[in-house]
């Protein structure tokens, strides 16, 4: 098969166009006419220093987590990575279904379980190494050997479950096994022979379990990422290294693999935490700095960048933007006068602020996105496929690691009464300013195959505060008094009390990012209405927001120390399954960070794997619709909105392009217009 202007030229490919036109504008079919290019309003302020010094400044509420493409799963994250680090395959500019070779110069498939790729000569690592076949060996085994392991020291929550699933499942964390991560482990990982090389040029990579959606996989953004093997080693563990220089074909690397075996924390790990910058990828940007203190990321163009594949139909790879500079300011206020006064290109801003930077009758009346600031332009609405969530947790501990005592989550009239506290209709009204659905389940509009997304799944939640008042009631009256932790097994007696009263009060904290105001205002209505009930009923009950940095929310809750938090998922590549291993059996990333664990959703897990290697797509859609009934029946999740994408930038920029499979900002294309 010729892939230079690879497409998808299979069936599905034109089934995927089908489900994405119909379900996400037809989905948002009140959407329709709105522009999806920018709407500006005339600049009216001297030319800003970054402009003169080619620098993009973007200031934001969110903050990194970690910085290694083999360990992060944080969408702020994987926006810095899109532009350090770079993939096999890769999406085509906006195409949510158009991969293309990048980092491979041409692919084919050889057979069922077999593909080969020819890889570009005369790419270098930013340090200056040579890519070639053994550093695409060596990103996929230490992707494999880190294991979905996190800077929280849990297992299998981060994207490693992506590639995981192509081959023994049993050998890995994320994908339901239980690794040893000894040099035995290691060894089986290595003879799984993922990757073959051929010749330095040349490598087969080899799956146990076949798979329609492989190129979507290798175009995955961080997990597919090619690191360099001497930048990488030298950091973590020189002494795997035979010469000063850590030549990556002198490198020991069963003493570096045994070393990495199931440590994907900051101590094991550099590139989790480049505070003296990193220049381990291939990609038009290299980390120049990253303050753990202040949260600021700071890139340098690559000076070295190969230019992007000749395939590429989006704007011009100009590097002409030389840094890029991510500033933590979580104030609003803040964000807005910085922009306004040329001190900041982008800013982050929620659908929650839409109209302190948009024209509200523009918005309501025309459906058009008009800056209310001289000198800015608004890109969007775009449609994204993805949905917005609250998590409950339950199995929590304090940072001791012992469990607490209270565990109102692990009540499912808790979880009801918390989900009932809130009109999320109104709210995505009068709050989310209509960018976007109310969620009905997990899984957004748009999802191939197509009948992924069902709008006749229903949560059994509906914004009632008498409901609300009699759970609540009933949960003080008869206190929960099983209680089991992640792996089924109950606790000793005594062990956890749910007992809450005026003489016993607890209060329950409720995470959320910092930067992200609309779900901040949606958590302030829920703690309004279960507050003022509490104080009524005398129930002895508080709770409160919390709202804390993006990369921190994510850190507690890996560590099991939060009761509830707000979460998303965007989706990696545009297939069901992308959404159900993740979200719903025990070994997925939010069920482990909630510690929830249910064997109906782990039973229907395994025959969705099943129908997924078959390419049974009728079964595969009917238990998909078991476990999004499921999981609303549990109340694993309090459903937000399946959201519409803005951004917020200078009115000199141009070049910019918005891929809704992604939502990754490139700056690589981007330039100032001073004309």
């Amino acid at each position: 098969m010729n892939t230079k202007a690879i497409g998808r030229t299979t069936a599905a490919l034109s089934l995927i166009i089908i489900v994405l036109v119909a379900g996400l504008i037809g989905t948002l079919y009140y959407y329709s006419g709105r522009p999806t290019g920018p709407v500006s309003t005339t600049a009216a302020v001297p030319v800003p220093d970054f402009v003169k010094s080619n620098t993009y400044v973007y200031e934001t509420g969110n903050s990194f987590q970690w910085l290694d493409p083999a360990v992060s799963y944080y969408a702020f994250d994987a926006e810095i990575e899109n532009n350090v680090y770079e993939t096999l395959l890769w999406y085509n500019a906006n195409s949510t279904t158009q991969i293309i070779p990048w980092l491979a110069e041409s692919y084919q498939k050889l057979n069922a379980t077999q593909y080969q790729f020819k890889l570009r000569q005369n790419v270098t690592f930013q340090d200056g190494t040579p890519f070639n076949a053994r550093a695409v060996w060596f990103s996929f085994n230490r992707l494999l050997m880190i294991d979905g392991t996190s800077g929280t020291g849990t297992h299998g929550t981060q994207a490693a479950w992506v590639i995981e699933q192509l081959l023994d499942t049993s050998l890995f964390s994320g994908t339901g096994g239980s690794p040893t991560y000894d040099s035995a482990w290691v060894q089986k990982v290595l003879n799984q022979n993922f990757v073959q090389i051929i010749d330095p040029y040349t490598v087969n990579i080899n799956l146990k379990n076949p798979t329609t959606q492989f190129e979507l996989l290798l175009a995955f953004q961080p997990t597919a990422d090619v690191v360099s093997p001497s930048f990488v080693v030298s950091h973590d563990f020189p002494s795997a290294c035979a010469t000063s220089a850590c030549d990556p074909d002198n490198i020991n690397y069963s003493a570096y693999f045994d070393h990495i075996a199931g440590h994907g924390e900051v101590a094991m790990n550099y590139l989790n935490l480049p505070a003296n910058g990193a220049k381990a990828g291939t990609g038009p940007y290299y980390i120049d700095s990253v303050n753990p203190t202040t949260f600021e990321v700071v890139l340098k163009a690559n000076p070295n960048y190969w230019g992007g594949s000749k395939d590429w139909i989006g704007p011009a790879i100009t590097q002409s933007i030389k840094t890029v500079d991510y500033v933590y300011v979580p104030d609003l206020s803040t964000r807005i006068l910085d922009i306004k006064a040329g001190k900041a290109s982008g800013i982050q801003v929620t659908a929650a602020d839409l109209y302190s930077v948009a024209d509200r009758d523009q918005w309501l009346s025309q459906g058009n996105l008009v800056s209310v600031i001289p000198g800015v332009t608004l890109y969007g609405p775009y449609p994204s496929v993805w949905t917005t969530w609250f998590n409950f947790c339950t199995n929590v501990t304090n940072a001791a690691g012992n469990i607490l005592k209270f565990q109102p989550f692990a009540d499912i009239r808790f979880r009801l009464a918390i989900s009932s506290a809130v009109n999320l209709t109104d709210a995505n009204m009068n709050i989310n300013n209509r960018m976007g659905l109310v969620a009905n389940e997990v899984i957004s509009p748009g999802n191939y195959p197509a009948g992924s997304y069902d709008p006749m799944v229903k949560p059994v939640y509906s914004y009632n505060l008498t409901r609300v008042e009699q759970l609540l009631l009933d949960a003080q009256k008869h206190p929960l008094t099983n209680f089991v932790d992640m792996n089924g097994h109950p606790y000793p007696a005594g062990t956890i009390d749910n007992s809450f009263g005026p003489s016993n009060p607890q209060t329950i904290e409720l995470y959320v990012p910092s930067g992200d105001s609309l779900d901040q205002r949606i958590l302030s209505s829920i703690v309004e209405n279960v507050n003022r009930i509490s104080l009524s009923d005398n129930l002895g009950l508080t709770l409160t927001v919390v709202p804390v940095p993006g990369g921190q929310q994510y850190t507690l809750a890996g560590k099991h120390q939060v009761y509830f938090y707000w979460g998303g998922w965007i989706a990696d590549y545009n297939h069901v399954m992308d959404w159900l291993a993740p979200m719903f059996p025990a070994t997925g990333w939010y069920p482990q960070n909630g510690q929830l664990n249910y064997t109906t959703l782990n039973q229907l897990d395994a025959q969705a794997v099943d129908a997924d290697h078959r390419g049974d797509l009728q079964t595969l859609l009917s238990v998909n619709e078991q476990m999004q009934t499921f999981a609303n029946e549990q109340v694993m999740y309090l459903l937000l909105f399946y959201p519409l994408e803005f951004m917020v930038r200078t009115s000199y920029l141009q070049g910019f392009f918005y891929n809704p499979a992604t939502t990754l900002f490139y700056y690589a294309t981007l330039s100032y217009n001073t004309s």
